[in-house]
């Protein structure tokens, strides 16, 4: 049972050593944005809860670093180094799955193309419709506006979320759960720059938006789930949506894909719970 989630590794560690040395059986497991101790017998559920009451109370009472200390686990964040210096590439694989690692090249490529000049994203094949009635036999275009991106902060911005919050549902909740976000959201989301801006527009942000809502929400309402977001982060993001309503950011930015991809997240977050899936 997970007993708490901690966001330093150091004080995960000097809790967990001090569990074990009052014969506590636990374990850390690492989610995306914490440490979390997990206690193996459920038995010892209570006592574990009372001696985290005490060590958050105050945490560096000397027992605790004599505990680490017994244990050989007194390095200096050692583990933490190694965990956070693996090798990049490796790094990149392991996060994501087939989905995550499609779509962010995909991305990058017609970015690419688009740089060379080979590509004009705005009048290709991926771009929204321009006009209603829409041609249903290039339905594609409801969702592709999502691969298209027109600067190198608009992708790095865009993937690297993607990457972290894709890459995190896909490896704890499976290949169709991202498929149904980013096809939800992206649909949603285009569909509102369209109706309220025009059909001018491309970016994966609509989808970002979609996760950030759907891990902030589905943890929130799934305590033991390792798919979160911390309400920091959220509150960030929903602060970067914000100033774009505003006009106080550096670019031009789609605010209503933001915001009713954020939307179309708390949705399928609420869902998901509800249905328990």
């Amino acid at each position: 049972m997970v007993l708490y989630q901690f966001e330093n590794l150091r004080m995960a560690r000097a809790f967990s050593d001090y569990l074990t040395s009052q014969q506590i059986n636990n374990v850390i497991e690492r989610s995306e944005f914490h440490h979390q101790i997990v206690i193996q017998d459920q038995s010892q559920y209570s006592q574990a809860t009372s001696e985290l009451a005490e060590f958050l109370a105050n945490p560096n009472q000397s027992k605790y670093l004599s505990a680490s200390w017994e244990s050989g686990h007194i390095e200096p964040e050692s583990s933490q180094l190694a965990y956070t210096n693996e090798n990049l590439f490796a790094n990149f694989k392991q996060h994501g799955g087939l989905i995550t690692h499609s779509i962010f090249i995909i991305c990058l490529v017609f970015y690419g193309l688009s740089a060379l000049g080979l590509f004009n994203p705005i009048s290709s094949f991926l771009a929204f419709f321009t006009h209603q009635p829409f041609d249903y036999l290039q339905s594609w275009r409801f969702i592709t506006p999502a691969f298209l991106h027109f600067s190198l902060l608009h992708i790095v911005f865009n993937l690297l979320w993607w990457w972290q919050l894709g890459g995190l549902v896909e490896n704890q909740q499976g290949k169709q759960r991202l498929i149904l976000l980013f096809t939800f959201s992206a649909i949603a989301s285009n569909l509102a720059q369209y109706f309220f801006v025009g059909p001018y527009f491309g970016g994966l942000s609509g989808v970002v938006y979609g996760l950030v809502g759907y891990c902030w929400l589905y943890g929130l309402l799934n305590k033991q789930s390792r798919v979160q977001l911390p309400h920091g982060m959220f509150v960030f993001l929903l602060g970067w949506l914000v100033l774009g309503f505003v006009d106080l950011l550096p670019a031009n930015v789609a605010n209503y894909a933001h915001l009713v991809g954020l939307l179309a997240g708390l949705i399928l977050a609420g869902v998901c719970s509800k249905l328990k899936i």
